[in-house]
């Protein structure tokens, strides 16, 4: 498990400076063998885990201060760590792979890989504390892959801070490929095309589908808070 612990301006979330990083092995028992891929893709091997555990009253000290988790893949991530740190229960969690409008932005991938590279740069380090370090590299970079100014970190922050809306969109036939391009899926069930989005996505795909001539309707049928997402 890897943690960089940052601070952040409130006004402009950007970071004023890294707090701590930290990173910890867990032996895994003797039943459990790393596989040879792993270990070539990792370096880590059971010798180098043998004996080690996460320092948990230190993470949960951590993750007791913290205002917000940031990951690159939050839905992958946060049901794996409440299991271990049960008080996660009512943090926001932010996802960078989902709450960055990567696409919007000219990127063919999501990847961390991808979205590195597409910026002139990457890494092929792979343990924890690496992907930590180069999440927060990309997510503080000061210009796109185009060299127009952003802060991809507000834009995480913002998005997460956000309810989650799930929207049904009545549409006529004639307008159904409008649904694709604005991402919205068909509800086999509900017979309906339904999407879950935030609040600012949900503007823009409003104004959007206002300009292509949008004629049906769209309705929110649930709303999560911020903290609810991910689980």
């Amino acid at each position: 498990l890897g943690i960089i612990v940052l601070e952040l301006d409130k006004e402009t979330n950007k970071v004023v400076k890294i707090v701590s990083q930290d990173q910890w092995f867990q032996d895994p028992g003797e039943e459990t063998t790393f596989t040879d891929a792993f270990t070539d893709k990792t370096g880590i091997d059971m010798d180098l885990v043998k004996g080690h555990s996460l320092d948990h009253e230190k993470i949960e000290a951590i993750f007791a201060e913290s205002e917000m988790i940031l990951a690159f893949n939050a839905g992958f991530i946060r049901p794996i760590l409440q299991t271990q740190y049960p008080q996660l229960e009512d943090k926001v969690f932010a996802c960078a792979r989902n709450q960055i409008e990567w696409t919007g932005k000219g990127h063919e991938s999501r990847s961390l890989f991808h979205l590195t590279r597409d910026h002139y740069w990457y890494s092929d380090g792979l343990r924890t504390l690496e992907q930590c370090s180069v999440l927060v590299k990309l997510l503080t970079e000061d210009t796109d892959f185009d060299g127009e100014p952003v802060n991809y970190l507000n834009e995480l922050i913002s998005r997460a801070n956000e309810p989650l809306i799930t929207v049904e969109a009545r549409v006529e036939f004639h307008q159904k490929h409008l649904m694709k391009k604005e991402r919205f899926h068909w509800d086999n069930r509900e017979k309906t095309f339904m999407r879950s989005m935030g609040v600012s996505t949900l503007d823009r795909v409003t104004k959007s589908l206002d300009a292509k001539g949008f004629t049906g309707e769209l309705i929110e049928r649930d709303r999560l808070a911020p903290s609810e997402r991910f689980k």
